[in-house]
């Protein structure tokens, strides 16, 4: 077995078992990471997101954590020329009548990470198939397994949204890390079909230090005007957080908002080089 499958092993094997946060999280990073956190002093970013998980609490963190919810505080901040069409929200996958949607759609659990199911077009989907994956996606908790604190209250729902597709170029997401209402670097995400290329720089970018499993991206980043404009919407969304990633898509020469991120991959990812976990973690202040 993988190490990293048997990591997501060991971790749903104690997810059920009542041990305190500081030391249930203990043991996730220490069986991930190698090392034993400082969860009283951290210093690493890794370990200060452990830190948030035990510590940080407020209702906003489930809001945006929600991916009904947060719709409302992205209009309430910018407005909602950035949100994807919505064309249904349903407490149960029986309520979608099919019929009425259009050709192309995206449908996700409120609750959920990575459980999008895409749909490019009715007449290839496997609607029983798909029925199946929601009911089993609603049943998913995923508190339990990280001590996400964000996703303990979410009410799951789903939620079918508009699909994005790229007209002959690459779907972009530009992932800003805010640390108190300010961007510091940004993750820049190309999809295409057969490919997906990733790279960090700083908000000026910059390109940083962190390798990624994925390849790095073929063309220069540059700062346009887009750019500017979403470097703005991350700032405006960020505000009054300790740490929030914000991700936007960029598709078509147009901006939509993706979803706001407070323990990005639970804080239990091995960086490399292990120098850039302290350099992300020197951003991040944790309140006395």
């Amino acid at each position: 077995m993988h190490k990293k499958e048997s990591f997501f092993v060991f971790a749903r094997s104690i997810a059920g078992r009542s041990i305190p946060d500081r030391i249930y999280l203990s043991l996730l990073y220490r069986k991930r990471m190698g090392r034993r956190p400082d969860l009283k002093n951290p210093r690493s970013f890794t370990e200060k997101i452990q830190w948030l998980k035990m510590n940080w609490r407020d209702d906003l963190l489930t809001q945006c954590a929600d991916k009904y919810e947060v719709r409302k505080f992205v209009e309430d901040r910018i407005g909602p020329e950035i949100l994807k069409a919505l064309y249904g929200v349903y407490d149960k996958p029986e309520e979608i009548d099919i019929s009425k949607l259009p050709d192309a759609f995206v449908l996700k659990v409120s609750s959920g990470c990575k459980q999008n199911i895409f749909c490019k077009s009715k007449s290839d989907m496997d609607w029983a198939e798909t029925l199946r994956l929601l009911k089993r996606y609603l049943k998913e908790d995923l508190f339990p397994v990280y001590r996400e604190w964000a996703y303990k209250n979410i009410i799951p729902r789903i939620i079918c949204e508009e699909y994005l597709a790229a007209h002959g170029g690459p779907l972009n997401e530009y992932g800003f890390y805010c640390y108190h209402g300010v961007p510091r670097q940004v993750e820049v995400n190309e999809y295409l079909p057969e490919s997906h290329c990733v790279n960090m720089f700083d908000v000026d970018l910059n390109l940083l230090e962190n390798k990624y499993g994925s390849a790095p991206l073929q063309k220069k980043v540059t700062r346009t005007p887009q750019y500017e404009k979403m470097l703005d919407y991350a700032t405006n969304l960020s505000r009054g957080f300790l740490f929030v990633r914000v991700d936007l898509l960029y598709v078509n020469e147009r901006i939509y908002f993706g979803e706001m991120t407070f323990y990005p991959l639970a804080g239990l990812c091995r960086l490399d080089p292990e120098s850039f976990d302290d350099f992300l973690g020197s951003h991040l202040e944790i309140p006395a």
